[in-house]
């Protein structure tokens, strides 16, 4: 029994692609896409990025759903992020790794022979969506979402496009993508850590129905030096209908919504509250709310290891790979600035006067 089982270990291992493979694979997908990908280039956090999408539908909507300025003027871009089914462009390689629930666990220690960062998404017990095999290349750039069938992309892709290859893309030049909403007054911004239903997408929508600004309620970009600095990295919201009913009042729940897989509704911010987005601001404060439904929002001292541990909870849950530079960055981030506790109230307006004050005194 022994002698069978090893048998199949060692069988197993000779099937096994080559790091060598993977990389010709990528290459090849990636030349051949991009002579018949619809293109547009965009400036993300800092970032020149050009996409290569399967039509012209799509690389529209991904380009607009990010969160940086679509360019038009000539130049050269530090980033290729491909979209597309292998097949398609007859990569009957890239082909089989797209099949990614065949490769089981041994994808990103594939990849990482490769010298490039992978994930593949591997299906729950109730086959619920996953993640795409996605593929960043440090050395050139290039990053892939493979798919079997552009059907099969999760539901939360176009939401919050390129996610995972801006996460990647951002840590090898020594920033930071995290999972954390954001309010802005003048120069001076807020991040909200914390875990689902802990009121960081509420309580972002109840600051810029009160005049304040935001760069993202889900995900963005944090860069530590000179000083921290936050930048947006998607242009969507995301708000359950009873956090529109509470800030744009009941008439807005009689006109049709389209639900997202969360149950939430994904909203461009600036067609309720022009110029409420904003490109950037200086980190001065980290914050974990809590929905305390009291009569006053009220903000405590909050130790930063306790802090630290909502935030690095949420990261590697949300954003896979380049963990270890991450919670690094995180601890550094959190000995720069002050950590507070928000406890929330139930009026969002009162929360939007409450933060304004915040951050305009520099002090609850």
């Amino acid at each position: 029994m022994i002698t069978s089982a090893l048998s199949g270990v060692a069988q197993s291992e000779a099937n096994r692609p080559s790091a060598q493979q993977l990389l010709d694979a990528l290459d090849l997908f990636t030349a051949r896409h991009a002579e018949r990908a619809h293109q547009v280039r965009v400036r993300v956090a800092d970032l020149s990025i050009r996409l290569h999408m399967p039509s012209a539908a799509m690389a529209d909507l991904y380009a607009r759903r990010l969160g940086g300025a679509i360019k038009t003027n000539p130049g050269t871009e530090d980033l290729h992020f491909h979209i597309g089914e292998p097949s398609s462009v007859g990569s009957p390689e890239a082909a089989n790794f797209a099949f990614y629930q065949s490769l089981g666990p041994d994808f990103e220690r594939l990849a990482a022979e490769a010298s490039l960062v992978g994930i593949v998404g591997r299906p729950d017990a109730y086959n619920n969506p996953t993640e795409p095999c996605t593929l960043f290349n440090p050395r050139t750039g290039v990053g892939v979402q493979w798919v079997t069938s552009l059907a099969h992309l999760p539901p939360w892709d176009a939401g919050s496009p390129f996610r995972l290859l801006i996460h990647w893309a951002t840590a090898q030049r020594g920033l930071r993508m995290m999972h954390a909403g954001s309010l802005v007054s003048g120069n001076r911004a807020m991040l909200l850590v914390g875990g689902g239903g802990s009121g960081k997408s509420g309580t972002t929508f109840a600051g810029i129905a009160s005049g304040l600004q935001t760069v993202g309620d889900d995900y963005v970009v944090v860069s530590a030096d000179p000083v921290p600095r936050v930048h947006r990295v998607h242009q969507l919201l995301k708000q359950d209908p009873a956090g529109i009913e509470r800030v744009l009042g009941p008439r807005e729940l009689e006109k049709p919504l389209a639900l997202n897989w969360q149950g939430k509704v994904e909203i461009d911010p600036e067609l309720h509250f022009t110029g409420c987005m904003a490109e950037s601001a200086d980190v001065v404060a980290l914050v974990v709310p809590r929905v305390a439904r009291a009569d006053q929002t009220t903000f405590e001292p909050l130790r930063p290891q306790d802090l630290f541990h909502h935030a690095a909870a949420s990261m590697w849950q949300q954003l896979p790979g380049a963990q270890k530079s991450g919670f690094v960055f995180a601890t550094a981030l959190t000995r720069r600035v002050a950590t507070w506790r928000m406890n929330l109230s139930s009026d969002p307006f009162e929360i939007g006067r409450a933060v304004r004050r915040f951050l305009d005194n520099g002090a609850p």
